[in-house]
């Protein structure tokens, strides 16, 4: 007799679990709305009892990269689900680990039942047999979908088309595929070339926002109006980095040169002109004399306001509150339109909220693995990010080699009585650190890409943090806070009751994720 047969399936504690990927196919995998709804009508006809109800959104092709996934099946060994309710095998994976796993609980009866909307199961031997040929199916499917997309994206790039967001001043013909210039090309050209001699990022944005520059956001399956996108001093500064304007297409971890196959493709700029805005981006920090030092404000261009959510952060200054004699430092907001009760806010209390986040993390066991399988390797899009990043710093390192030859061989014609001579020494001096230390930047990058791991912190650097972040916060200088908040933030958002959110960088948000989840509870998807 079948085991289901020997159970009274009403008395079961069900588990219902949706999942949809970002990389299934629209058109043939239900929403997570519409599959809970499924099951619910299949436990309703059955007379079956769910419990809890998770959805996720992650890929089931490899396994153990589904935190809620991984938290259920604990949950069972742990009894505290009996079974559970899917809408179809291969929402519960498409990788033979886990389907292993999954068929192994049923074996050992720690899992008592599997209800599919989409297929009958029967918790016997057949059942199982056939429970595992659809995880391979599931398998082999989602083998031969990511093989065709791969070589799909592969030929693409090989033929200068590319997905995602077009570049700014260039649309995609919609017959081609290719990039061409669009009524926006001559004012980006002039952005660059604005850039390219000295101006600010501000005074690009400026200059562009006054001439109504603007982008339109794709027409999807989610979003059926197109929005306008203005550009900001950050997205300015992402695209002063792409290669993409001098035909050098970086995309799903290839490099495409669009010069030598595209035949009328339009450079918006030549390289010389790239390689000259980003040796201005990477000017080398010269050090901070203690006369200086008492000019320095920790925090310039991280502090934004948190009511009004301007893009444009909060002006760092001094000033003597409520009739003090004492100037203080603070950050203010100055929006116009801003409804921030007062506009000033006092540093202390950016930092006594950096103090307080940092004190509250903890190391577990727990939070280290999740940590760790979180960040896992890297991305394709950080991969993307990393190659473009090398190719503004090698542009940057072209221009500066080529500036320290042209002065090195110009000071032999200079008398060393001159001062012209010690200009030129100290020129070149300067110019030969930052080679050398954009040499170094370099070649960091380009292991981290032969080794994607590197982005991820070891157990004893996570322990290392969590243990000095807060004292090194306290007790240290103010270059010193400085240093660490930019080391761990991308930006500090403070609201009208002094209450402080951030946006840390990786591999920290990674960290953090991992351990603000208590074990066991639910991420949102």
């Amino acid at each position: 007799m079948a085991k289901e047969e020997q159970i009274d399936l009403t008395k079961l504690r069900y588990v219902l679990y949706a999942r949809k990927s970002t990389a299934d196919e629209g058109s043939q995998v239900r929403s997570l709305g519409d599959q809970i709804k499924d099951c619910e009508k299949l436990a309703s006809s059955s007379g079956l009892n769910i419990v809890a109800t998770f959805k996720e959104s992650k890929s089931a092709k490899k396994p153990n990269q589904r935190p809620i996934f991984t938290k259920i099946l604990e949950d069972i060994e742990a009894k505290k689900y009996d079974a559970i309710i899917c809408w179809h095998p291969d929402r519960l994976c498409r990788n033979m680990l886990e389907g292993g796993q999954i068929i192994n609980m049923l074996d050992e009866g720690v899992l008592k039942d599997i209800r599919f909307h989409s297929h009958q199961f029967s918790n016997d031997a057949n059942g199982k047999m056939l429970l595992g040929m659809l995880f391979v199916f599931s398998k082999q499917y989602s083998d031969d979908l990511s093989a065709k997309v791969n070589r799909g994206v592969q030929g693409n790039l090989d033929d200068g088309k590319s997905a995602g967001t077009p570049k700014w001043g260039y649309d995609r013909s919609d017959i081609t595929g290719l990039y061409e210039p669009n009524e926006h090309f001559d004012m980006m050209q002039e952005a660059w070339d604005r850039r390219s001699q000295g101006a600010t990022n501000a005074a690009v944005v400026e200059y562009l926002l006054e001439r109504g520059y603007y982008r339109l956001t794709k027409i999807t399956k989610k979003n059926k109006i197109q929005k306008k996108i203005l550009p900001t001093e950050k997205s300015l500064g992402v695209a002063f980095r792409d290669p993409f304007y001098y035909g050098i297409l970086i995309q799903s971890n290839q490099i495409t040169d669009l010069r030598d196959i595209v035949t009328n493709f339009q450079p918006m700029i030549n390289q010389d002109l790239f390689n000259k805005v980003q040796a201005l981006t990477y000017e080398r920090k010269r050090d901070i004399s203690p006369a200086k030092q008492t000019e320095f404000k920790p925090l310039m261009h991280m502090v934004f306001c948190g009511v009004c959510n301007s893009s444009r952060w909060m002006v760092a200054g001094k000033n003597k509150p409520g009739g003090s004699k004492q100037h203080v430092l603070s950050y203010r907001c100055d929006n116009l339109n801003c409804t921030r009760s007062v506009k000033s806010i006092r540093a202390r209390y950016v930092f006594d909220g950096i103090y307080s986040l940092l004190d509250g993390l903890e190391l577990t066991d727990e939070a280290y693995d999740r940590y760790s399988k979180r960040i896992g390797s890297l991305t394709d899009a950080k991969i993307v990010t990393i190659r473009e990043t090398i190719a503004s710093k090698r542009g940057a390192l072209a221009h500066k080699t080529k500036e320290l030859k042209e002065l090195s061989l110009g000071l032999s014609t200079i008398k060393k009585s001159s001062p012209a001579y010690s200009i030129n020494e100290k020129r070149i001096d300067d110019l030969s650190s930052e080679v050398t230390d954009i040499e170094s930047d370099v070649e960091k990058l380009r292991q981290k890409i032969i080794n994607p791991n590197r982005i991820k912190l070891t157990k004893e650097q996570f322990l290392n943090l969590v243990k000095t972040a807060p004292d090194k916060m306290r007790h240290g200088s103010v270059i010193q806070k400085d240093r660490v908040a930019r080391d761990l933030f991308l930006n500090l958002h403070i609201n009208n009751e002094n209450g402080l959110s951030v946006i840390w960088r990786e591999p920290f948000a990674s960290l953090v994720k991992a351990i603000e989840i208590p074990f066991g509870t639910r991420e949102r998807t």
